[in-house]
């Protein structure tokens, strides 16, 4: 039971909640950690505000996610470990256990105010507000392989008392609002450029289970947990000519103290769920950390002639290194979740066209690395959280156009595609086995709209 209480969704990133598709432009190269033509350089390099031209940028951008996430082939089975035959009465056949719920819109707004030449050197402040990990809403209408284990364990423990499962649902939601101020400052001889700035986050995360069984006991709860931190980020640009660039930025951790706020445990199985979550150290008012980890991202963009520029980002999230909780046996001993995790990172490769002197095409590929440890998959500790959004490795390839409308302004609309490379799993509780292949698809359609004042 303790495992309900850690449900992320993050996408597109090497890391359980860290979002790497922040702007309409990302999703058409998905490699921007280099880039100078554009306000959302905000979030991917922030250093480089400093390089755009004198005035007042804005970037504006919405995605539509269609995320399709899928245990499939999931069983209920092997009853060896106990005395009582409770193959009979709790087996399942293999079933699909499929998620397609939408994140309708994802926005991000960025500004950045290049005053030009101060002191000896050029002057940019900016700011940007959005989504900034997270993703959205996950609705299991049939229930997970997590939940699949845990409420076949509840019933095992009574002997098969309270018989089959006979429905199940759970849904998760996880965003994490966030809102930043910086400045980067170029110094003379148009070389080097430095920003310092940061960003406040406050995430909002809620689950919630229902369930019954064939004997008509049932069990619904619902938990929300809030948090704010606060993420210092810094950033370096490095032009040792006028068509390369190379770019770095460092996020810190980001702290958040999250809080159980109980809105609902009922059903005749209530005061068992109660016992349960309590001895976990799971209780209304109980506060735990889930930090979102440090970030290094790198970049290089190579303008090769008046047509085409290339790009290429690497990313990586110290997931090993970050305070995310701890779960919990079912003696009590925790273990610290990040001991679950290596370090998650990205790479991405892109390529721009311009077709035309109003027109530019892009495209793009990314790898990422999820950073999960095969045991994540298969611990009976992360099962929920595993199965309502695996951790696993993807492939990623984005495309999209900029067109510039009319002087100063631009629009762009953008798709990609992220498949996830599908991992079996296998969770034993040492009764019982519940086992499958975790898979995910999602594809999402960006828009923005970009303006020079």
């Amino acid at each position: 039971m303790g495992a309900l209480m850690f449900a992320g969704t993050g996408l597109f990133a090497g890391s359980l909640d860290n979002l790497s598709n922040q702007s309409a432009k990302w999703l058409m190269t998905t490699s921007r950690n280099a880039s100078v033509d554009g306000a959302d350089t905000v979030q991917y390099n922030p250093a480089g505000t400093a390089w755009l031209s004198e005035g007042l940028h804005f970037d504006a951008s919405g995605q539509t996610l269609f995320k399709h996430y899928s245990n499939k082939d999931v069983r209920v089975g092997d009853f060896s470990g106990v005395a009582v035959p409770l193959s009979p009465l709790l087996s399942r056949p293999a079933e699909t256990l499929n998620q397609d719920q939408r994140t309708p819109i994802l926005p991000n707004v960025y500004l950045v105010y290049n005053l030009g030449k101060a002191g000896p050197g050029k002057l940019a402040a900016y700011m940007q507000a959005g989504i900034v990990a997270g993703g959205g809403e996950l609705k299991y209408e049939n229930g997970t392989a997590g939940t699949t284990f845990l409420l076949t364990g509840l019933s095992a423990g009574t002997g098969g008392a309270l018989g089959k499962i006979n429905s199940q649902e759970f849904n998760a939601s996880s965003v994490y609002y966030g809102v930043g101020v910086g400045a980067s400052y170029a110094f003379p001889g148009d070389k080097v450029s430095v920003s310092i700035g940061g960003r406040a986050v406050m995430a909002k995360r809620n689950f919630d289970l229902t369930a019954t069984y064939s004997a008509q006991q049932t069990l619904n709860g619902k938990y929300e947990y809030n948090a704010t931190g606060f993420t210092p980020i810094i950033g370096i640009n490095v032009k040792p000519n006028k068509d390369f660039t190379l770019a770095a930025r460092f996020e810190a951790p980001t702290a958040l103290e999250f809080k159980y706020e109980q809105k609902e445990l009922g059903g005749t199985l209530a005061s068992i769920a109660t016992g349960v979550l309590k001895n976990a150290g799971i209780e209304d008012g109980k506060k735990f950390h889930q930090d979102l980890p440090a970030v290094i991202g790198l970049g290089a963009d190579y303008r090769i002639n008046d047509k085409w520029t290339v790009d290429l980002s690497g990313t990586l999230y110290l997931l090993s290194n970050a305070d995310l909780g701890s779960v919990y046996d079912n003696g009590g001993e925790a273990d610290k979740i990040n001991n679950y995790f290596g370090t998650g990172y990205e790479v991405g490769f892109g390529a721009k066209y311009k077709v035309l002197e109003n027109l530019k095409l892009g495209a793009g590929a990314m790898y990422t690395e999820s950073g999960a440890k095969e045991k994540y998959l298969n611990d009976t500790r992360t099962a929920l959280n595993a199965s309502a959004n695996p951790m696993l490795d993807s492939i990623t390839l984005g495309a999209g156009a900029t067109q510039t409308v009319r002087r100063n302004l631009d629009v762009t609309l953008s798709f990609l595609w992220g498949h996830y490379l599908p991992e079996n799993f296998s969770l034993d509780s040492g009764v019982f086995k519940v086992s499958g292949k975790y898979a995910k698809d999602v594809f999402v359609m960006g828009y923005g709209v970009s303006y020079r004042f």
